[in-house]
C-alpha cells in the first residue's frame, strides 16, 4: 500500500503534458536526493530543474508544482520519522516487470541528480566520497542500466526486483542519515546568511 496521496500514473501523464523531460519515478529520485543533501529547502530547487524547459509557466506546470509538493513533503515526512517507513514513489504491481524495471532505474537516475548537481561545496564532496555512501552511489550507478531478463522465469525477475527496490529503500534512508550533519551545518549557514 503506497504512503503517497498522488497517483503515479496522474502525475506521469502530467509530467508529460507540460512538456519537462522528466517522468514520475525519476522526478521522485531527484527529490529524495535533493531532501538528503537540503532537507525542506530541496522543493524549489527541484522544480526549478524539473520545469528548466518551461519558460512559459503552463497550466500543467502549475498542476504538477502542486502534485509534487504533496509528494515531496509526503516523502520529507517519512525520511524525518526514521521508522523506516519511507517508499519509492514507483508504478503499481499490475505494470509489466520490465516497465518496472525501467521506472526503478529512471529513479535512481534522478536520485544521482540530485545528490550531485547544482553547488558542491568541498565538504558535500567528502561525505560522498565516503562508504557507505560511495559505495551506494556505484551500485545506483549499476541499478541506472539495468534491464528485466524477459527469459528468466517471472518469478526470478519479481524477487530480484523486489530485493533491488529494498536495497534502494534501505540505501536512501542510510544517506539521508549520513548527511544529517552535512545539511544541519547548510542550514546553519543559511540562517546566519539571512541574519547578516
Amino acid at each position: 500500500m503506497t504512503k503517497y496521496s498522488i497517483n503515479f500514473m496522474d502525475l506521469e501523464s502530467t509530467l508529460d503534458a507540460s512538456g519537462s523531460g522528466w517522468n514520475s519515478a525519476q522526478a521522485h529520485g531527484l527529490l529524495c536526493g535533493r531532501l538528503a543533501v537540503l532537507g525542506p529547502y530541496a522543493f524549489s530547487v527541484c522544480v526549478e530543474q524539473i520545469f528548466e524547459n518551461d519558460t512559459e509557466k503552463s497550466l500543467q506546470y502549475h498542476e504538477c508544482e502542486s502534485m509534487l509538493e504533496n509528494i515531496f513533503k509526503d516523502t520529507w515526512l517519512q525520511l524525518v520519522e526514521r521508522q523506516s517507513e519511507f517508499e519509492l514513489f514507483l508504478p503499481d504491481d499490475n505494470l509489466s516487470i520490465k516497465d518496472r524495471t525501467d521506472a526503478i532505474s529512471q529513479w535512481c537516475d534522478g536520485f544521482l541528480h540530485g545528490l550531485v548537481t547544482g553547488k558542491r561545496p568541498e565538504k558535500l564532496k567528502e561525505y560522498l566520497a565516503k562508504d557507505p555512501i560511495d559505495a551506494i552511489i556505484k551500485d545506483f550507478l549499476e541499478i541506472t542500466r539495468a534491464s528485466a531478463d524477459m527469459e528468466e522465469n517471472s518469478e526470478e525477475n519479481e524477487t530480484a526486483f523486489n530485493e533491488i527496490m529494498e536495497y534502494i529503500r534501505v540505501s536512501v534512508q542510510l544517506i539521508y542519515e549520513d548527511l544529517a550533519e552535512f545539511r544541519n551545518d547548510a542550514t546553519d549557514q543559511k540562517n546566519k546568511n539571512t541574519l547578516n
